[in-house]
């Protein structure tokens, strides 16, 4: 267990090393958020980019992040049908040394970085400055789960890890 551990904040560190000014300990606690195993892309993840608000308004990435007029904030269009090839292994816009998403990886991911931590070492925390209320660490994990279950542009059911893997950046 202790190994684990220690691997997992060992990769943790390599991840912050590469990614600029990111900062582990700026991140939101997802470790004690049951794991979801089946995950529609479609549904789930996009459904978080159309609309994440859950205060009854309405509040999502794509009210920044879509096709002109304007450009997209920060070049990333994530409109339905679009952000899966604009995300799934493709350099970031603003520092091409970051992958949004690097599918199994999501401590590598800036997508999962930008979603969960303060400093995610490109910019800050998306939504910027709370819009919409932000994003619940619920909403985070699903974030974690999708791209730690690889990331898949249709339904991901498969295990991923088990129970001793620690979840997130903030054990």
């Amino acid at each position: 267990m202790l190994r684990l551990c220690v691997s997992a904040l060992a990769l943790c560190a390599c991840a912050g090393a590469a990614a600029g000014d990111f900062e582990p300990a700026t991140c939101t606690r997802i470790a004690d958020i049951p794991a979801n195993y089946a995950i529609a892309y479609g549904a789930a993840i996009q459904g978080l980019f159309d609309d994440y608000a859950t205060n009854g308004g309405s509040a999502g990435c794509v009210d920044c992040h879509f096709t002109p007029p304007p450009q997209p904030s920060g070049n990333l269009d994530l409109s339905p049908g679009l952000s899966w090839g604009h995300l799934v292994g493709v350099p970031s816009a603003l520092d091409p040394t970051q992958v949004y998403v690097v599918p199994g990886h999501p401590e590598l991911s800036l997508l999962f970085r930008k979603v969960n931590c303060d400093a995610p070492g490109v910019g800050g925390r998306m939504p910027l400055n709370g819009y919409g209320g932000g994003l619940l660490p619920e909403q985070q994990a699903l974030i974690y789960d999708w791209i730690a279950n690889g990331a898949l542009p249709g339904t991901s059911n498969t295990v991923f890890r088990d129970g001793f893997e620690i979840r997130g950046f903030v054990p």
